[in-house]
Order: structure tokens, then C-alpha cells, then sequence
């Protein structure tokens, strides 16, 4: 059974990798059609933009300026496409991950330090408490509830963070990791002299991540992002990153191989957000933009968390809250331009012809990657169950031995 499971693995391995050059061909199609119309689509924009929101300003604008703001078009949107490329997309994808990583190790240990001071005000002030002295009839309650001990489940923790470890718990002897910096308090605990209370929740964060993990879905992209999921997101930082979801070849692990997709699709949103953001300033420079959306904004529309006004393709077009506080002849919207495949798609025939395909194979990699993924599992158990016979057998031969 062992070496029927493994032949199946090999096999889809086998599979997935003859698939893989058709899957970077159909990507570098879908780039290089994007390439095609990019400037038309970002002209259309600008045009709706300038004919329909600002007509006054725009004819107000001597003809030099009008064919230098054309020009200054023409080599953003050049300059863009010599990255839309499969490598340049992963590039970017690359520092994005990077990036993420940084940020959050840093706010992983932020939060760690203050869970750890936490429970240091805690123990103290149930220290003092317990000093207090007691009404009568409470003696055996108090001394109960003093000798236990309080886990609590509050903290939002991933299966990632419980699996990999935290700064400065005690890490396995395995993770190459060094440890972290130590604290200016020289009462407070450290990874070189961890206390009782750190292993113990080092070994319930391990043992939750057993748990946790197996719920897992194998392809991330499937599931919509919760408010708890950005909170966790921020905790679960792994302490070395995958570079094969991000390298400019596909893997050969189908389940690695929609997390490089994932972050494909990520980084070539990425690059359109940059250039939304270059043509709104130079809109705002010629005075027919009403105004700059900052970038963190776009980014959470593009995520879905802020909900967009119907608009023309490639427009944004979002409320103004203030307007009616600001007065009467206040705007109460804005309109702005944003590049969204989607939008892309929805005016050129051959990009959503380009997209089609992509999402066949896209349902036919998540396929393989649940076979992939159950026979993974299968192999496991049975390589479990072999090692058990193994050591249920040795532990019997000594018995026999002495009778």
C-alpha cells in the first residue's frame, strides 16, 4: 500500500510538471495581451476623466501642456509594460513577500512582548491577592483556584505561529533561526534561560498546530479574507520564507504551485496599482484629477474591504463623507482612475479569452492538488502505522527473550 500511495505522488508530480511550461506559456500570453491594450485602456480613462468631469479645466489647458500630459501617458504605461513580464511580476512578488515577512516578525514580537507582560501583571496582582486576607468559608475556594492554572484561549493565534514557533520562546534545536534579542530587564525571561511558563506554552502551541493545521484548505485563494484572518495574518509570520512560491519558475508541488499563483496574481495587481497612482498625479498636476486617493486606500478596495460607487471601466468612484459638512458646493464624491483586471478583461475580447483558459487550468490544478494533497495524507498514516508494528514488535522481543 506504502508503494502504491508513493507511485500515485510520483505520478501527479510527474503530471503536474509536464503541465507546468503550458501554464507559464498561458501566463506570458494573458501578459503580453495585457501589454497590447494597456495604453488604450489607460487613454479611455483619462478621456472619461477629462471630457466628462472636467471639460472646463481640461480646455483651459494651452495645447503644449495637452500633448505632454498625452506624452507623459505613453511612457508610464511603457514603462509598465517592460515589467509585465512572468519574471518581473515574480520579481515584485518576491519583495512583496519579503516585505510581509519583515513587517510581520515585527509585529509577531510586538505582540508577543506584550502577551508575556500581561501575564507578568496578572501573576502579580494575583500575588497580592492572595496576600489579602480571606472572608471565612472561602479558605478551600481560594486555595484551589490559587494552586491551578489559567490558560487562556482569548489571544488570536494561527496554526503558522502555534507550528513554527515564537521570539523569544525556546525554539526546536532544528530551526536555524537565531534567537531573538534579549531584554534591557534583566528579570525578564529569555531564549537563553527559558522558564517554565514559556515551554509549557511553547508545547501547547505545537500541539495546537496539529490540530489547527489539519483544517487547512490546500489552496488559499479559495476562501474570502475575515477580520479574523487579517488578525492572524499579522501573528503568523514563519521564521524563514518559501522562495519556491515566489521564484520565476513554477513549482513542482501542484499545492506549491496555486501559492505561486496566488502570489502572482498579487504582484501583477501591484504593478497596475502603481500605475493608477503615477496617472492620478499627473492628472492632479494639471488640475483634472479632484483629488488623490493615498495607496493604502486603492489596496483595500482592490481587497474588497471598502465598497466602490458604480463607475466606467478602470474609474473609482468613491463617496466623500465630509462633503456635506464642508458645505453646499462641497464634492461628495470622487472619481479616480484604477487599473483592475477585471475591467481590463471585460473590454478586450482576447484578454477574457486569455483569462478563460487560465481558469480552466486553475480548476484543473486544484483538482490535482486535493488528489495530490489526499494521497500525501494516505502515505502518512500508512508510513505511521508501519512504524508502529516496528516498535510494538521491538518492545515484545525483549519480553520473550526473559521468559
Amino acid at each position: 500500500m506504502r508503494d502504491e500511495a508513493q507511485r500515485q505522488i510520483n505520478l501527479l508530480l510527474q503530471q503536474q510538471e509536464e503541465l507546468a511550461p503550458e501554464l507559464h506559456r498561458d501566463l506570458a500570453l494573458y501578459l503580453q495581451v495585457l501589454r497590447e491594450g494597456l495604453l488604450h485602456a489607460v487613454q479611455q480613462a483619462c478621456f472619461h476623466l477629462a471630457t466628462q468631469v472636467v471639460p472646463e479645466r481640461y480646455n483651459q489647458l494651452p495645447p503644449d501642456r495637452r500633448q505632454a500630459f498625452q506624452q507623459r501617458l505613453q511612457e508610464l504605461v511603457q514603462r509598465t509594460s517592460t515589467l509585465l513580464t512572468v519574471e518581473q511580476v515574480m520579481g515584485l512578488a518576491a519583495q512583496q513577500q519579503r516585505r510581509e515577512h519583515r513587517r510581520q516578525r515585527a509585529q509577531q514580537q510586538r505582540v508577543l512582548e506584550a502577551f508575556l507582560n500581561g501575564e507578568g501583571g496578572e501573576a502579580e496582582s494575583s500575588s497580592e491577592d492572595s496576600s489579602a486576607p480571606l472572608p471565612a468559608g472561602s479558605g478551600e475556594a481560594a486555595t484551589a483556584q490559587s494552586a491551578s492554572v489559567h490558560l487562556s484561549l482569548d489571544l488570536p493565534v494561527s496554526a503558522d505561529l502555534f507550528d513554527r514557533g515564537l521570539p523569544g520562546l525556546p525554539m526546536p534545536p532544528a530551526d536555524p533561526e537565531p534567537p531573538a534579542a534579549a531584554s534591557s530587564d534583566p528579570e525578564q525571561p529569555t531564549a537563553d534561560q527559558p522558564t517554565s511558563e514559556q515551554e509549557l506554552l511553547q508545547s501547547l502551541f505545537q500541539m495546537a498546530a496539529e490540530g489547527l493545521q489539519l483544517g487547512a484548505s490546500e489552496d488559499p485563494s479559495e476562501q474570502a479574507p475575515t477580520a479574523s484572518d487579517e488578525a492572524t495574518t499579522l501573528l503568523a509570520a514563519p521564521p524563514d520564507l518559501d522562495t519556491r512560491v515566489t521564484a520565476s519558475t513554477l513549482p513542482r508541488d501542484p499545492l506549491l504551485q496555486l501559492r505561486w499563483w496566488t502570489h502572482f496574481d498579487r504582484a501583477l495587481r501591484r504593478r497596475l496599482r502603481n500605475l493608477s497612482h503615477a496617472v492620478n498625479v499627473e492628472m492632479l498636476r494639471l488640475g483634472l484629477a479632484q483629488g488623490l486617493l493615498p495607496m493604502n486606500l486603492l489596496d483595500a478596495v482592490l481587497d474588497g474591504q471598502v465598497d466602490a460607487l458604480p463607475a466606467p471601466a478602470n474609474l473609482l468612484r468613491l463617496p466623500l463623507p465630509l462633503g456635506q459638512v464642508l458645505g453646499p458646493n462641497a464634492p461628495t464624491e470622487v472619481l479616480t482612475l484604477l487599473l483592475r483586471s477585471s475591467d481590463l478583461e471585460y473590454e478586450q475580447p482576447r484578454l477574457r479569452t486569455c483569462r478563460k483558459r487560465l481558469e480552466q487550468r486553475r480548476r484543473a490544478l486544484r483538482t490535482m492538488a486535493k488528489r495530490y494533497r489526499s494521497w500525501q495524507r494516505r502515505l502518512s498514516a500508512l508510513e505511521a502505522e508501519h512504524q508502529w508494528f516496528q516498535d510494538h514488535a521491538h518492545n515484545l522481543t525483549p519480553a520473550a527473550d526473559q521468559s
